[in-house]
């Protein structure tokens, strides 16, 4: 046991001594405009990847099907800056890309859409922690069988969700 937690203090200790600009991996939590689970992988120098699954209550602005909630699988891949500025502790850079959308609407119906996304990301520079906060429009196709949105068929979407995330890099 003694072993074991020598192991993990001294994993714990390497993550923590990470500059914010060197972390590859990260997992959190996000929450907004819904809540779940968010992974995120800095796939090259300034590509990144974002996946999420979770719940989410997605204002909309199409008249025939208003809002809606689902079960959501997001993945963003997003073009990300080097820290815009530094210092106090945190460097911030910001990051714009697009989304793909996969929804299992609630009471029989399922949305595959396409989005954007623009946000602003906090890395904690003596702490293994990432912070942001995005904004996402998108368009959508909603496939209706009988759902609250009136009869079968393919309907149209426009909505849009702020999330704010906090992740564990490492």
């Amino acid at each position: 046991m003694k072993k074991i937690l020598t192991v993990i203090v001294a994993v714990l200790v390497a993550a923590a001594s990470v500059s914010a600009k060197e972390y590859k991996h990260s997992l959190g939590m996000y929450g907004g405009f819904g809540i779940g689970v968010q992974y995120k992988l800095m796939a090259k120098e300034h590509f990144t990847i974002i996946l999420e699954e979770g719940y989410a209550f997605c204002p909309s602005r199409t008249a025939n099907v208003g809002n809606y909630q689902s079960w959501a699988t997001n993945c963003v891949l997003a073009y990300q800056t080097s820290p815009l500025a530094e210092g106090q502790g945190i460097n911030l850079s910001v990051y714009a890309g697009g989304q793909v959308k996969l929804h299992y609407v609630f009471d029989n119906a399922a949305l595959i859409g396409l989005g954007a996304a623009a946000g602003i990301e906090a890395n904690m520079v003596n702490a293994p922690i990432a912070f942001s906060f995005d904004f996402r429009p998108g368009y959508g196709c909603i496939l209706v069988d009988q759902g609250p949105f009136g009869g079968t068929g393919v309907g149209h979407i426009f909505d849009y969700s702020f999330n704010l995330g906090v992740r564990y890099t490492f």
